[in-house]
């Protein structure tokens, strides 16, 4: 079925996204009313790392959208006395018309190498990572290079060793989501050299050589290993390099300074502990914790605003302590998630 019709002469990069939301059915809208004046909002691409979302401006509509409905949607995009109308098809009974003056594209990208989101038990410290490194991946596959850094370019092949997307954060099946490239072995393979790692790389050559799903599940748990520590540790370093050139979300004053206040209760209690160090990272003689966050969009979720930290509580029994290293497995090393709502 053809979800979108035009019939505009000139299409914009805005229409061409307008007309892929229908495609992908992921239709959902947004009004906002102030002065008198409505304003709708729809999502493109929404993630940790990216918003990228469609403005309609001078918006009326007519008809009733429901929010809630779950099934097929098309639309049909036509110009009239300067004006724009975007009938949109609930099914084959329920139809209403977006009447709007001007729609603009918005894309913004955000730093996300602080979130921790945490839906499932065990090996958190690399389920962040694939978490991470899948993100970056989405924003690439939806808009390509323009939306993505030379560091970002460097380590997104990673989510595509099946090895590493083994350790997926929610209960789905990584096979659903990610394929296994031969670009993904070698990026892989690229920062076990860079790290040192002589041990991973040789069971690298041997999931090469024999790339069976035993084998997967070998270098998988060897990723549980800890002498995988360095390689941990470089990857983690690559993504906060990779984020840390994009600016934080902004809420506004009131809800930033809301959010430093939170930040700083959180760092005067550890530091009342006994923890050095500034956030997100402190430690003590045999423990280290990193603080991560879980935010809102700042566009769509503005009703709704919840903003949530975690700490990657992390016991080690070696002399200096080193990040997230009793997540890994062995001999007097726990790892566990404290979640704080504020």
């Amino acid at each position: 079925m053809n979800y979108f019709e035009t019939n505009l002469e000139e299409i914009s990069r805005s229409i061409q996204l307008l007309a892929q939301i229908f495609e992908y059915q992921v239709f959902e809208l947004q009004v906002e009313e102030k002065d008198g004046n409505q304003t709708g909002y729809v999502p493109y691409m929404m993630n940790d790392a990216i918003e990228c979302y469609l403005s309609f401006h001078g918006l009326r509509i007519s008809g009733k959208y429901d929010k809630d409905y779950e099934g097929e949607m098309w639309a049909q995009l036509e110009e009239r006395e300067g004006r724009y109308g975007l009938i949109v098809h609930q099914g084959e009974e329920s139809v209403f018309t977006m009447w709007f003056d001007e729609i603009m594209e918005h894309t913004n990208c955000y730093r996300y190498h602080e979130i921790g989101h945490f839906w499932r038990d065990g090996a958190e410290q690399w389920r962040q990572l694939v978490y991470m490194i899948g993100t970056i991946r989405e924003k690439y596959r939806f808009l390509g290079e323009e939306v993505c850094n030379d560091q970002e370019m460097e380590i997104m092949s990673l989510i595509e060793f099946a090895p590493f997307y083994y350790y997926f954060p929610i209960n789905e099946d990584p096979e659903e989501w990610y394929d296994k490239t031969e670009e993904g072995l070698e990026c892989m393979r690229n920062l076990a050299m860079q790290a040192g790692d002589k041990d991973y790389l040789k069971w690298i050559d041997k999931y090469e050589k024999h790339p069976t799903k035993r084998m997967e599940m070998t270098l998988a748990k060897k990723l549980q290993d800890p002498k995988r520590q360095d390689l941990y540790e470089l990857i983690c370093e690559k993504v906060c390099n990779a984020s840390d050139p994009y600016p934080a979300r902004n809420y506004g004053e009131r809800i930033d300074q809301k959010i430093q206040r939170y930040r700083e209760q959180v760092d005067k209690k550890l530091k009342e502990q006994g923890f050095t160090g500034t956030y997100p990272q402190y430690e003590s003689e045999h423990l280290s914790v990193c603080v991560t966050e879980e935010h809102p969009f700042t566009i769509l979720e503005s009703k709704d605003f919840k903003f949530k930290i975690q700490l990657m509580i992390s016991e080690c029994r070696e002399k200096h302590p080193r990040k997230n290293a009793g997540f890994f497995k062995g001999y007097q090393r726990k790892g566990k998630i404290k979640r704080l709502d504020f």
